[in-house]
């Protein structure tokens, strides 16, 4: 590692500093004394009976161990602030032992064999855990505050032998041992995110799946930076990013090579073109049977053969995601590797119809080999977990190489961004409109900032820099070619275009011409006739249009656009330039299209976005399968609330964050009580009866006119699941399926990966 990376972890410390995203040390330190005081190796020693289990596995005692690791949150202590690292996800099981919130019932083993244990053999399997938890502390206790890697790894192998039910590997354990002593251990409690840090740092890690041995090697690092493990920490998240996953993709098949035009037009591909969009296959109960079907039937497979190929092609389809690496290769050779940047497409006309866009981050004049070369090398879509392969693609991603720089290349825009193009090229202006949640604003910006991108810069948003982006988006003193208006009741004509406004000037108030951003935002495409300017109006329909546009209405329309009309109040001559596009948002729940200002639906476009239910493919809470329960609900919505209910539909994005499904079981708790819930009982006008025929009678009391908000007070969340899918149990999946789950089928020899469509 060199000075480099300690010099930018410093830095982004003082940014998180100054910005106060970090907790000042005084509180830091203090969070620690405290959980120390309250658990320290000696206070759970002093505990026996149903004392001891209750302390440390009850997580319904909101002061218990598991319970303040996993979920406190308080002046006291904010574990949920990130600062003493995360154990967030997964269910109650990674405990070993806990509660059952539904029936009192102590339960240990797995969500696919609970074991009911009764008090004595909870308090004794309690001792024993607790016992060995002591033991490991008094291990790190004994480490010196130098210790070296090799000190770490004969920790490692101490631990292994003293701890008890696999506890040297449970986040939760780590996560305890780091509170105890935060300058021997780190606060990344997980190997995943160890090993994304190490290798960011430029540093292989010595075993990648110890958490302790890494430990060593992050603490390493930590003191050459001066600075607490957790500030550290926090800062390598904001550095570094989320973890990645590293795919290798095959460019060639059958002796032909498809890389020039992978490179050129800036995507991965893979073949079997003839399965069509495998976005049909999204309602299937198993769609790696339905696939494999279809590849005997179209390439005549074997059974095996069409299951492993049937894998590769789902592993390019959901496992990749936007921020993974990929690795472009022919044989053994890697030809380039690039970042995902996009979501799964069919491309009909492309030789490998199943793409992805990416942005390359290096294309080599010459090929260059990985390690362990011949990993995956007959498959069409693999995904490395070999630590050596990994650290040596980040480190020619990094490295200065013998490379080809070439431009990102503008590929044609699809899906919703490229529906509102057009309608834009047609009637310079749009309305997004549809259901609560269904990303009308995020694709109203995400389609201006790609539009104003291509325009400027002749590049995808994505590809931009950050001062690119400033000149697109505007700041705190300059205004962008992509401004952001939201309607509201009180909104008026002298807001969008001008009018008389008060200002305090010796504390004197004086009374000024002002101009609204429509008007701004015209002068400016008028003497930059050369670019383009997007206004977004957000909530467009809450707004009372006739008043806000006044006489403009008129010139907005196409054939209108360059005649001018004289402002009523400073008398200047004003016209809309054909460089001004306006993309609306209205939410359906609020209003209809029929109700909207005549002359403005005339003038407009209008695209309808509904929910999204492909998102969520895969997520699963406790066995509620997120897409199904949503479109279950949805359904019941459209069946009790009368002829405006299609409009009143849940949308997918109270479910996204930061464009991903939420998988945290906290969230979708919170998500349900805080947001699905309220707007229910809006729509049902508080009629309970009307409620529980959409939620179901499990949620609603209707006779005591309630909600059962005691579903939403613990962590476990089984109950809450049960009740969720009352109206609609036969959704529910088996338990065995999480959020946390991967498909691992790259674990297929070489020898028999033969028959492959691509190489």
């Amino acid at each position: 590692m060199d000075d480099h990376v300690i010099e930018e972890i410093k830095k982004t410390c003082d940014k998180l500093l100054t910005d106060k995203k970090l907790l000042p040390l005084e509180q830091l330190n203090q969070g620690y004394n405290i959980f120390k005081e309250k658990f320290s190796p000696e206070r759970l020693k002093s505990l026996d009976g149903e004392l001891l289990i209750d302390t440390i596995f009850n997580i319904g005692n909101k002061d218990g161990l598991s319970y303040w690791l996993e979920f406190k949150n308080d002046d006291e202590f904010k574990t949920n602030s990130n600062s003493y690292g995360s154990i967030s996800g997964g269910s109650s099981y990674k405990f070993i032992m806990f509660k059952r919130s539904s029936d009192g019932k102590w339960v240990t083993g797995n969500p696919q064999n609970p074991t009911i244990l009764s008090v004595d053999e909870a308090v004794e399997l309690g001792r024993k855990i607790r016992d060995a938890l002591v033991a490991g502390a008094n291990l790190i206790d004994k480490l010196s505050d130098d210790a070296s890697i090799e000190d770490y790894i004969k920790l490692q192998e101490q631990l292994s032998n003293t701890l008890v039910y696999n506890m040297q590997n449970l986040g939760w354990v780590h996560k305890y041992y780091h509170i105890l002593y935060p300058n021997k251990i780190d606060a990344f409690h997980s190997t995943r995110w160890q090993v994304h840090a190490l290798i960011c740092c430029n540093i292989k890690p010595v075993q990648d799946d110890k958490l302790y041995t890494m430990s060593g090697q992050l603490m390493q690092i930590i003191k050459k930076t001066g600075l607490p493990t957790s500030y550290v920490m926090n800062s390598m998240c904001v550095l570094f990013g989320p973890p990645v996953n590293y795919f290798r993709i095959g460019t060639g098949d059958n002796g032909n090579s498809y890389w020039e035009d992978m490179k050129s037009n800036s995507y991965v591909g893979i073949g079997w073109a003839k399965l069509g969009n495998l976005t049909s296959y999204d309602e299937s109960k198993s769609i790696k049977e339905d696939i494999a079907q279809e590849l005997k039937k179209l390439y005549g497979y074997d059974n095996n053969v069409a299951s492993r190929k049937a894998g590769e092609i789902i592993k390019f389809y959901r496992n990749i995601e936007i921020g993974d690496v990929v690795v472009a290769a022919l044989g053994e050779k890697v030809l380039g590797i690039g970042k995902v940047i996009g979501n799964y497409e069919y491309v009909k006309d492309r030789p490998y119809s199943h793409c992805r866009n990416v942005e390359w981050v290096k294309i080599f004049k010459e090929p260059v080999h990985l390690p362990k070369a011949s990993t995956g090398k007959l498959t069409a879509c693999f995904q490395y977990r070999d630590i050596d392969n990994i650290f040596e693609i980040r480190r020619l991603m990094s490295e200065e190489i013998d490379e080809i720089k070439i431009e990102p290349i503008l590929k044609p825009l699809t899906g919703t961004v490229a529906e509102i193009e057009g309608v834009l090229a047609r009637k310079k202006q749009v309305i997004l409109y549809g259901p609560p949640g269904t990303g009308k604003t995020y694709y109203a910006e995400k389609a201006c900032s790609e539009f104003a991108a291509r325009s400027l810069f002749h590049k995808p948003y994505d590809s931009l820099s950050q001062n690119e982006k400033a000149l697109i988006l505007g700041d705190s003193t300059t205004n962008g070619y992509v401004r952001m208006c939201c309607f509201h009741p009180s909104y008026g004509y002298e807001d969008f275009i001008e009018g008389i406004k008060p200002r305090v000037v010796n504390n004197q108030t004086v009374f000024e011409l002002k101009d609204g951003i429509f008007k701004r935002i015209c002068k400016d495409a008028m003497e930059n006739s050369d670019k383009k300017f997007y206004l977004i109006i957000d909530e467009i329909n809450r707004g009372d249009i006739s008043r806000i546009f006044g006489e403009l209405i008129t010139l907005i329309e196409v054939g209108k656009r360059g005649k001018e009309v004289i402002l009523p109040f400073s008398n200047e001559s004003f016209k809309v330039p054909d460089n001004v596009y306006i993309v609306g948002t209205m939410n359906t729940a609020d209003r209809s299209i029929a109700l909207l200002d005549v002359a403005l639906r005339r003038r407009f476009g209008f695209i309808e976005l509904m929910p999204d239910y492909s998102l969520f493919d895969g997520v699963v809470f406790e066995g509620l399968p997120l897409a199904e329960w949503l479109k279950e609900l949805n359904s019941r919505i459209c069946e009790n609330l009368g002829k405006d209910a299609r409009n009143l539909q849940i949308g997918h994005s109270y479910f996204l964050e930061k464009e991903k499904p939420i998988i945290d079981n906290e969230k979708f708790k919170r998500i349900i009580k805080e947001d699905i819930i309220p707007l229910i009982e809006e729509y049902c006008y508080g009629d309970y009866e009307l409620i529980s025929n959409i939620l179901g009678g499990s949620i609603v009391d209707v006779k005591n006119q309630t909600i059962r908000y005691e579903l939403f007070d613990t962590p476990d969340i089984s109950d809450l699941v049960t009740a969720l899918l009352s109206p609609c149990p036969d959704i529910r999946i088996g338990v065995e399926t999480t959020n946390d789950d991967v498909a691992d089928e790259d674990n297929d020899s070489e020898d028999n990966q033969n028959n492959s469509e691509e190489s």
